[in-house]
């Protein structure tokens, strides 16, 4: 370093040139980074990115408003038209209608309210035929409907020979109202008419009504069974043929 007037050394000062020879570099040092961040670095939270990616991953809300694009002022209308509009009437179902036209309940006659009683016996061609008769006693309409159950006894009580035979059809149900009678008729052969013995005199009669397990008794009018013959018909109304 030069010495002024022999005493200590001078500093010597930069010049203008050199000074401004460093602004310059590290002018586009300094310009360097910053590209470099913009171009490489991921944008920071809240930059101008930001809002971009949230709205790409928010979920897309339908911009129709509910009722498929109809504004408020049209929903009245839609309900006005639906009350205005009258229900069908239900029209009656077949199984309402087949219950509607079903016959009551039938009451059956019972033992307690029935009076049995024999008619005067048809005697002609080989046949025998004995009504017996079901009267009913009782204050309220009954029913009966197909075969009683017949059987002969002697004096002593003791049953002859095997039950009546069903003959015919079972034939409808016949209504007994209070004092009404319905009969079932008791056939058999006339004596002779075939080489089978014929059974003992019967003295009485059980039978028991239709749809019934109590038995009635009365007088048998001498009524015998010949040729192996026994039947009885269904019920029908009247007290005899």
């Amino acid at each position: 370093m030069a010495q002024r007037n022999g005493g200590a050394p001078t500093r010597r000062r930069p010049s203008a040139l050199s000074v401004s020879a460093l602004l310059v570099g590290a002018l586009a040092t300094v310009t360097a980074c910053g590209a470099d961040t913009n171009s490489g670095a991921p944008a920071p939270p809240g930059s101008a990115d930001a809002p971009s990616s949230a709205a790409a991953s928010a979920p897309r809300h339908p911009t129709t408003p509910p009722g498929g694009g109809r504004d408020d002022k049209a929903a009245p209308a839609s309900t006005d038209r639906a009350a205005t509009k009258a229900p069908k009437a239900a029209e009656p179902s077949v199984a309402t209608e087949a219950a509607s036209a079903a016959p009551a309940a039938r009451r059956i006659c019972s033992k307690d309210q029935l009076k049995l009683s024999t008619g005067r016996a048809d005697i002609g061609a080989g046949n025998v035929y004995l009504p017996l008769a079901f009267t009913n006693t009782g204050d309220a309409s009954c029913t009966l409907t197909g075969f009683p159950g017949v059987s002969l006894l002697d004096g002593p009580g003791t049953a002859i020979g095997e039950p009546a035979k069903r003959r015919g059809p079972a034939g409808p149900t016949v209504v007994l109202k209070p004092g009404g009678s319905a009969y079932a008729s008791l056939h058999t052969l006339n004596k002779g008419v075939s080489d089978k013995p014929c059974w003992r005199t019967a003295s009485e009669i059980r039978a028991y009504p239709p749809d019934s397990y109590r038995s009635m008794k009365t007088s048998a009018r001498s009524f015998q069974v010949c040729g192996g013959v026994f039947e009885v018909t269904a019920v029908e109304p009247g007290s005899r043929p």
